[in-house]
C-alpha cells in the first residue's frame, strides 16, 4: 500500500514512536514473564454454508475444541442469508462472537463518493442494530495493508472507520481495528497515530500475526533485511508480538488481538513432506509462543474449515479468489467429507493445556531445544520440543525422578504411560502437582549435529554403552526393538556364513537379517576414521555414519526416498578418530540406475519392464523434487539411485550414500543441478542424456543451452584422465612390498 497520502503520514508516525518511550522499552527476541493467560486466550475463526448442517457440524467442533471465542466474517451481501442465521445461533450457544464487516473492494473504492460512503453506512447501521446485543465487538478493515486484495488506503480505511465510528456511539458497541495483515509495523504505528489524532481509537487493536514466511515459528524471520542481518535483528514470533504490543499500548489502545493466523500446506510443501503433521506442529508451537509473548491478550486460527489452511479438511480443491485472512465467508464442501486434520487435535490441546494459565519462565538451554514453563491454577506444565529436523534425549534434560511423577501427554492430547526417549519438533507436555520442585538436569539442550525425521511408524533412542554412542530404532511399527541387538558384535560380521557383501573397500557395507523380523534385511556400513591430508580436511565435521545418518533424514523430512535409517554409532570419546557404524533398511529386489542405462545404451528399450522414455520422465520427477526441496546431493552417480517395479505396475526409487549431501531450504541454483545432473548421466549414451535432460529442464522451465553442456563434456573428460591414474596408482601399491 504505497500511496503519496500515506508515505509522511507513515513517516511521522513512525518517528513518533520511535522516540517515545513504549519503544524504548527491551522488546526481546526472549519472553519477559509473567504473562496472565485469560481462559479466553485462544479463539478461531469460523463460516458456515447454506447447508444448516453445516451450522451444527461448526458447533459441534467449537465444543471439541472447548474453544468459546469464535470470530465470524460478515459481508455486506450478507444480510438475510446463512451468516446471519450462523451469528444468532452461535450466540444462542453462548460463543463470545467478533464480527468482521467486510465490504468488497469495489465497494472500499468507492467510499469516497456519497452513495458508496452511504450504502457503507447503512450496512453498519444494520449490523449494528442487528447483533449489538450478541456480539462481543465489530471489526472495522480487512488487510488494510494489502490495497491489491481488500481495497484500502489510509484515507479510504479512515472514512470507514469515521462511518463505524458514529453509528457505534449510538449503540455503545466495541469496535476494534484496523485489522494489519502479517509483521509489518510501520503501519500499526501510521493507523493508529491517525485515529488517536481523531480521538477516535479502536477499543482492540488488531493485527493479523503471520509468522510462516520465516519457515518455522522460532526462526527470525530472513525476509525484513536479508538471511546476513536476520541473526542480528532477531526477529521471531515472541519479538513480533512484543513490538506489536507496545505499538497498541503506544498509542493508547488498551487490548491487542491476532484475529486472523494460520499455516498454509501449500507453503509447507515446498520444502517439507507430510505436510499435515508439520502444520500440526507449527500450531502448537506457534500458539505457545505467542502465549509467552505477553504482546496479544487473544489469538485466533483460521479457518476452522478450509481446504489450504483449515483445521478441518473441507474435501475440495476450492480456493477462494480473494485470501480467507481478508473474507473467510463461506465454508465450502460437502458436510459429510469434512476431515480433522491433526492440526485440529493440536490446537485443542494446547488451547487445553495453557488457556487461563501463567507463563512463568522460559527455561534456559542449549542448540534448538525449547521448554517453557506454565502454572495453572494446580499444575506446572512443560511444554518441551526442538526445532525442525533437532532432537534431544530426555535423560540428558529431566532426571529419571522428575520424569517418574509427571504425567505426559503428546502435541495431539493423548496421555503417555512415559516420557519418549526423545524430544523431537513435535510438543510434548509435562506436568506435575503444583508445588513440586521441577529441576533440569545441567545443561539440557538438542543433540548437537544431530538431524531426526519426525515419523509415527518409527520411534528412536538414544544408544548409552561404554563402547558406543548414537541413535537406534526402538520401534518399528507396533514392533519393540531391543537397541543392544544393533551393537557391533551383536549382529553377523561381514565375514559370517551366508552374509551378503556389498562393498569391501576402505569402508565396507554388507547386509544381514533384521533383529525384530528375520526376513527382512539391513545395511550395515563399516566406516574406518579417515587419515593424513582426508582426515585433517574433516576434522571439524562429523563420521561418516552420523553425516550418512542426516543426510538420510534430511532427504525423508523432504519426501525424497532413501532406505530408513536403523542406527548410528560412534566411539564415545573419539568419534572422529576411531571407526563408526551407520545401519539403514535395505532396498531389495531392485538394480541401480547404471543398470539401467547400460542397457539403455546396448539398444534395450526397456529395463524391468519399465519403457525407456517413463524411466527417464520418472527420474527427472524425482530430481526435480529434490532439487526444488534444496537437496544437494553431491554424489549422485548412476550407482546411487536404486529402482525396483512395485507390485502395482509403479516404479520405485531410493537414494543411498547419502554423507555428501548439503540441504538447504529454497531450491538449487543451475550450476547446483548440473553438478548433480552430470555425475547422474555420466554412465548413459547422449542419445539418453538428451531425453532425460529434456525432462527435467522442461518440468523446471528452463531452456537447456549449448553452455549446459560443458558440464556433461568436463566430466566425461575428468573420468577419462581419471580412471588410468587411478589404474596405474592400483598396480603400483600392489607392487610395493609391505616393510
Amino acid at each position: 500500500m504505497k500511496t503519496s497520502s500515506t508515505f509522511w503520514p507513515l513517516v511521522r508516525a513512525n518517528l513518533r514512536f520511535f522516540f517515545a518511550r513504549d519503544a524504548r522499552d527491551p522488546v526481546s527476541h526472549l519472553p519477559r514473564p509473567p504473562v496472565k493467560l485469560p481462559a479466553n486466550f485462544f479463539g478461531v475463526c469460523v463460516a458456515s454454508s447454506e447447508d444448516p448442517a453445516c451450522d451444527d457440524y461448526a458447533v459441534a467442533r467449537l465444543k471439541n475444541l472447548g474453544v468459546r471465542c469464535v470470530r465470524l466474517d460478515y459481508g455486506s451481501g450478507a444480510t438475510g442469508t446463512f451468516a446471519e442465521r450462523f451469528v444468532e445461533r452461535l450466540a444462542r450457544e453462548g460463543f463470545q462472537v467478533g464480527l468482521h464487516l467486510v465490504a468488497t473492494r469495489q465497494e472500499m473504492e468507492a467510499l469516497p463518493g456519497s452513495e458508496g460512503a452511504e450504502r457503507w453506512r447503512q450496512f453498519v447501521r444494520e449490523t449494528f442494530a442487528r447483533f449489538a446485543g450478541c456480539v462481543e465487538f465489530f471489526e472495522i478493515g480487512s488487510t488494510v495493508n494489502r490495497r491489491r486484495w481488500s481495497g484500502f488506503t489510509l484515507p479510504l480505511f479512515l472514512r470507514a472507520w469515521d462511518i463505524a465510528w458514529e453509528e457505534a456511539q449510538a449503540r455503545q458497541v466495541v469496535l476494534a481495528g484496523p485489522n494489519i495483515t502479517d509483521f509489518e509495523p510501520f503501519y500499526n504505528t501510521v493507523f493508529l497515530d491517525e485515529l488517536r489524532r481523531r480521538g477516535r481509537l479502536p477499543a482492540i487493536h488488531t493485527n493479523n500475526l503471520f509468522v510462516e514466511r520465516a519457515t518455522e515459528p522460532e526462526a527470525f524471520d530472513h525476509k525484513i533485511l536479508g538471511h546476513a542481518l536476520a541473526p542480528w535483528l532477531k526477529f521471531n514470533t515472541l519479538k513480533k508480538a512484543s513490538l506489536l504490543g507496545a505499538i497498541g499500548r503506544w498509542a493508547g489502545a488498551t487490548r491487542n488481538f491476532s484475529t486472523h493466523v494460520s499455516w498454509s500446506l501449500r507453503r509447507i510443501r515446498r520444502v517439507l513432506e507430510d505436510v499435515e503433521e508439520q502444520q500440526a506442529d507449527y500450531v502448537a508451537r506457534y500458539c505457545c509462543l505467542m502465549a509467552a509473548s505477553g504482546g496479544f491478550n487473544r489469538v485466533y486460527w483460521g479457518p476452522l474449515i478450509g481446504q489450504r489452511e483449515g483445521l478441518i479438511d473441507d474435501g475440495t480443491d476450492f480456493f477462494p479468489d480473494v485470501f480467507h485472512v481478508t473474507f473467510y465467508g463461506q465454508a465450502n464442501g460437502d458436510v459429510s467429507r469434512y476431515r480433522l486434520r491433526p492440526a485440529f487435535d493440536a490446537f485443542r490441546t494446547v488451547n487445553e493445556f495453557l488457556a487461563d494459565t501463567i507463563f512463568t519462565r522460559r527455561l534456559e538451554t542449549t542448540g534448538e531445544l525449547e521448554i517453557y514453563e506454565f502454572q495453572s491454577a494446580t499444575r506446572t506444565i512443560h511444554v518441551v520440543w526442538c526445532r525442525n529436523g533437532a532432537c534431544a534425549a530426555v535423560n540428558a534434560c529431566y532426571g529419571r525422578d522428575v520424569l517418574n511423577v509427571a504425567e505426559v501427554h503428546d502435541r495431539d492430547g493423548w496421555k503417555l504411560s512415559r516420557a519418549p526417549e526423545l524430544f523431537t519438533q513435535s510438543p510434548v507436555y509435562l506436568s506435575w502437582p503444583q508445588g513440586t520442585p521441577v529441576l533440569l538436569q545441567a545443561h539440557p539442550g538438542a543433540m548437537p549435529q544431530v538431524r531426526l525425521s519426525s515419523s509415527r511408524a518409527v520411534e528412536y533412542a538414544p544408544v548409552e554403552h561404554a563402547e558406543w554412542r548414537g541413535l537406534a530404532v526402538a520401534r518399528m511399527g507396533r514392533t519393540p526393538v531391543e537397541a543392544d541387538a544393533l551393537l557391533p558384535g551383536r549382529f553377523a560380521p561381514m565375514d559370517a556364513a551366508g552374509v551378503s557383501v556389498l562393498r569391501n573397500k576402505r569402508n565396507r557395507v554388507w547386509a544381514v537379517p533384521a533383529p525384530w523380523e528375520e526376513t527382512r534385511k539391513i545395511v550395515v556400513k563399516h566406516f574406518r576414521p579417515a587419515r593424513g591430508l582426508r582426515g585433517w580436511l574433516q576434522r571439524f565435521k562429523p563420521n561418516k555414519a552420523l553425516r550418512s545418518w542426516n543426510g538420510a533424514h534430511e532427504l525423508l523430512r523432504r519426501g525424497i526416498p532413501t532406505p530408513r535409517p536403523i542406527a548410528w554409532l560412534e566411539h564415545p570419546q573419539t568419534p572422529r578418530q576411531a571407526e563408526c557404524y551407520y545401519l539403514c533398511e535395505a532396498f531389495e529386489g531392485g538394480a541401480s540406475a547404471r543398470h539401467a542405462f547400460y542397457a539403455f545404451n546396448r539398444g534395450e528399450t526397456e529395463f524391468l519392464g519399465i519403457p525407456r522414455v517413463e524411466l527417464y520422465a520418472a527420474i527427472a520427477a524425482l530430481l526435480v523434487r529434490m532439487h526444488g526441496r534444496g537437496v544437494f546431493f553431491r554424489d549422485l552417480s548412476a550407482g546411487n539411485l536404486l529402482l525396483r517395479r512395485a507390485e502395482g505396475g509403479q516404479i520405485e526409487f531410493t537414494l543411498i550414500d547419502t554423507a555428501r549431501a548439503r540441504i538447504g531450504v529454497k531450491g538449487l541454483s543451475i550450476r547446483q543441478r548440473l553438478a548433480d545432473l552430470m555425475r547422474l548421466c555420466h554412465p548413459l549414451a547422449w542419445e539418453g542424456r538428451e531425453l532425460l535432460l529434456h525432462e527435467y529442464f522442461t518440468t523446471i522451465n528452463v531452456h537447456f543451452v549449448p553452455w549446459m553442456r560443458l558440464a556433461f563434456h568436463y566430466y566425461d573428460w575428468k573420468h577419462r584422465i581419471k580412471k588410468p591414474l587411478r589404474r596405474l596408482w592400483w598396480k603400483r601399491s600392489r607392487a610395493t612390498p609391505l616393510p
